[in-house]
């Protein structure tokens, strides 16, 4: 049988503050990378990349055609989420998941008028 990890918002915190990268917190609370983001992102904290660089404003703008969002953007680019979003306000460019969440709730509206 495998043994689940469980985490809570203050050791994920903790090591945050600690200056951790997300990887490294994973490692050392024993779950997986996704599970530390998603945990970062739902206390709206950016990603713990320590070796970041700029974000090339050309890549950030195939990348947000491609319909990814400012933390997909980041983790392709090796930067962090706040340099991304930086940019991205640079080209007046929307995060997409506010696309997402639209998109998400009209077809929610659609299915509750199709029952």
């Amino acid at each position: 049988m495998v043994k689940v990890s469980k985490m809570s918002d203050e050791d994920v915190l903790e090591l945050y503050r600690e200056g951790l990268t997300n990887r490294q917190i994973a490692d050392r609370l024993g779950v997986t990378l996704p599970a530390v983001q998603y945990r970062l992102q739902n206390l709206e904290l950016m990603n713990n990349f320590h070796h970041y660089k700029p974000a090339d404003p050309t890549e950030v703008k195939i990348l947000h055609d491609m319909r990814l969002t400012t933390v997909g953007i980041s983790q392709l680019l090796r930067t962090n989420a706040k340099t991304s979003l930086e940019t991205m306000k640079d080209l007046e460019l929307e995060d997409n998941c506010n696309r997402l969440e639209e998109l998400l709730r009209k077809d929610s509206q659609e299915c509750e008028c199709g029952d």
